[in-house]
């Protein structure tokens, strides 16, 4: 995608904590001969020693050595790599990371990570350990996966990555020269077993969990097979390790009520858009059935950019809404644009930049194509058995696949919807990986799947069709008593860390996790009222190719401007709305404006914009200048609107995109008389 009794952490653990600190020791290492460079300083940390990363805040990175395959005695060695980020004051307790993927490397992420704990760090370490295969723990490698230029799905993605299994199983050879069956060496149990080997190595014990996305799955793993080295278990848009559904039906059937939600809870969208989202969806996959939808768009480099929408796209649109907001936000209005008017560019730019962002992986170090693969054909269950035959399996998924009722995933076929981007389910990426060796169970116990004693917040968002939340629930039921499952609304995957394209709702999942951070034996009295008040997706309610088509502003008292100068004044507000959406996307600092113009963006904290001729609407152009406080959330703009005929007006628009159930205010002056009104806060 992605345990045995013990005692909750008491006084004792946290002495065990703070003498562990006391042997965290700042050592010189002997004098250097005469003329040679001084050694650099070394941190001791339980058995292991630790360099400076050369990082802020400051922190200390180390390897471990564990065995590559524990099954073969004289196994070549893996390098384990870890980042330490001691507690700003008097320790308390340690927690550990683990990025999802499978692939991600951890300490790629380390800023999430840091703003996660926050004001926690004052008394608590951080651990960022990067799983086998990822970061700099020896990351694998596979170039011709790395560098695949087709759609990640098909017979012929396939075959590159069963070459990339069979290359796996050619790298490391075995004392008496054999080779190591590497492909099956790369699964969660595994990796499990490293951090087990690697916690006591750096003199820790009682740690705290916190998985994300895949890295939620492993530390379930972790859990049920070492659960004395825990002090609590977090799990952040989790799924099932145990009973994992290989159709990944929940998936579509969230899809189905999150795109409705999202509509109904954002004001311009429930005011003036379509009341049955899926049936505009369910059309437009009928037309882009029937004639794929192709064109030019401005990609996210601000280079023209060449679009064909396909079904199979569409497929790849709803799946990556579950994680990517703007989708949401869009695809609605985009389909009703296209579908109703034939207006194609909405759709075109969305499709371009979902694609771009969404379905572009970062290279190794940061991400290991290879662990994806090895992780996810060894551990997930699939729709024919890796046992068999590698020539039979494409058969027994053709048959799978023909027998399964087309109404599962509705309005697409099952054979539409297996098509998705292996990146988010292999449904046929595994076709031909090697055949397993030996069987390896990623759980073993049943459930309860952990002690009574040791606490589990299990966080999902409502909107997160990819790890959907109904697998959530079923994960916290598996682990048993001592674990509760807390729905986040309005969020997509994952929910406590950071989302810089839209922050602000994370506030509700940072605010639960912290709160059982604190205090793990306190999970059922765990305060969830910021659930009541997560922030709404704004949605679009329409893409008006036209000033007239623009929903004005609603007159607000000393407005003596006319509809058309305060469509004028909607049209701004769209313009920048829009720039700071597509502002978290851009890989520089320039755009063009969605059906012309052009804008600029510079700054990170306080972002500051400049529009030029920018047109939301065909027949009016829109310059000035706006600047976002990303943590305050306000937004202010002065802009002057020019519709192609007609006066021009002049306004100050304020917002704060930390509270969208707020209007966006307006004033200026239209023709030289007051311009004042509001109207919903931008999608």
């Amino acid at each position: 995608m992605t345990v045995t009794s013990r005692r909750f952490a008491g006084p004792s653990v946290r002495r065990s904590a703070l003498a562990v600190l006391v042997l965290v020791i700042l050592v010189a290492v002997g004098a250097a001969p005469a003329g040679a460079c001084p050694p650099g300083p070394v941190l001791r940390l339980g058995a292991l020693r630790l360099g400076p990363c050369g990082r802020q805040p400051e922190s200390w990175c180390g390897s471990a050595r564990v065995p590559l395959d524990r099954g073969t005695p004289g196994s070549p060695a893996l390098g384990i790599g870890f980042e330490w980020v001691p507690a700003t004051g008097r320790p308390e307790g340690t927690t550990v990371v683990v990025d999802g993927g499978p692939g991600w490397a951890t300490t790629y992420s380390r800023t999430a990570y840091l703003e996660l704990l926050g004001p926690l760090r004052a008394h608590r370490n951080l651990l960022m350990v990067d799983l086998r295969g990822t970061g700099h723990s020896e990351v694998l490698r596979c170039a011709e996966l790395e560098n695949y230029k087709g759609r990640p799905s098909g017979p012929d993605f396939a075959r590159t990555v069963g070459a990339c299994g069979d290359r796996l199983d050619h790298t490391w050879q075995r004392p008496d020269g054999g080779w190591i069956h590497a492909s099956e060496s790369f699964g969660t149990a595994d990796a499990a077993q490293d951090l087990a080997d690697l916690l006591p190595q750096l003199g820790l014990n009682s740690v705290d969990l916190y998985g994300d996305s895949y890295g939620s799955w492993f530390a379930q793993v972790f859990a049920t097979r070492h659960p004395s080295l825990l002090r609590s278990l977090t799990l952040d848009a989790t799924y099932e390790v145990f009973g994992l559904d290989p159709w990944y039906t929940s998936s579509i059937a969230t899809a189905r009520k999150a795109f409705g939600l999202v509509c109904r809870r954002s004001p311009a969208c429930a005011a003036h858009g379509s009341a049955d989202a899926w049936r505009t969806l369910s059309a437009l996959a009928a037309r882009l059935r029937a004639t794929p939808l192709s064109g030019t768009t401005t990609g996210l480099d601000g280079r023209p950019a060449d679009v064909t929408v396909t079904v199979t796209t569409l497929v790849d649109l709803i799946t990556a809404a579950g994680s990517d907001p703007a989708v949401y936000r869009g695809l609605q209005a985009a389909a009703e644009a296209f579908l109703g008017h034939g207006d194609t560019v909405p759709l075109l730019r969305l499709a371009e930049q979902t694609i771009a962002y969404d379905g572009t992986n970062l290279p190794p170090p940061a991400f290991s194509d290879a662990l994806y693969f090895a992780t996810a054909c060894t551990d997930y269950p699939q729709l024919f058995s890796m046992a068999g035959p590698v020539g039979d399996r494409a058969r027994r998924l053709r048959s799978r696949i023909a027998a399964e009722p087309d109404a599962a995933f509705a309005p697409f076929t099952a054979a539409e919807w297996t098509t998705a981007d292996a990146y988010t389910n292999t449904y046929d990426a595994c076709l031909d990986w090697p055949v397993p060796q030996r069987a390896r169970t990623p759980v073993t116990a049943r459930p309860p799947r952990v002690p009574p004693t040791l606490p589990v917040l299990v966080l999902g968002g409502d909107l997160d069709s990819l790890t959907p939340a109904a697998g959530g629930r079923h994960v916290a039921a598996q682990l048993g008593p001592s674990a509760r499952f807390v729905t986040v609304p309005n969020l997509t995957h994952i929910t406590a860390m950071t989302d810089r394209t839209r922050p602000g709702p994370e506030a509700c999942g940072q605010s639960l996790y912290r709160q059982f951070l604190r205090a793990p034996t306190a999970l059922s009295r765990l305060n969830t009222t910021c659930t009541r008040h997560t922030p709404a997706i704004p949605v679009l309610a329409a893409y008006p190719a036209r000033l007239a088509d623009t929903v004005p502003a609603t007159p607000a008292p000393g407005n003596q401007a006319d509809a058309d100068a305060l469509r004028a004044a909607a049209s701004g507000v769209a313009v920048v709305g829009d720039a700071i959406v597509r502002s978290g996307y851009l890989a520089e600092g320039h755009d063009t404006g969605l059906r012309g113009g052009s804008w600029t963006v510079t700054g990170d904290t306080r972002a500051c914009f400049g529009f030029t001729g920018v047109r939301w609407a065909d027949d009016a152009a829109v310059s000035g200048t706006a600047t976002w406080d990303r943590v305050r959330g306000v937004v202010t703009a002065h802009l002057l609107v020019t519709p192609d005929t007609g006066p021009d007006s002049s306004v100050d628009i304020t917002w704060n995109t930390l509270a969208p159930e707020a209007p966006a205010s307006v004033t200026g002056t239209a023709e030289g008389v007051p311009l004042r009104g509001t109207l919903p806060a931008p999608a």
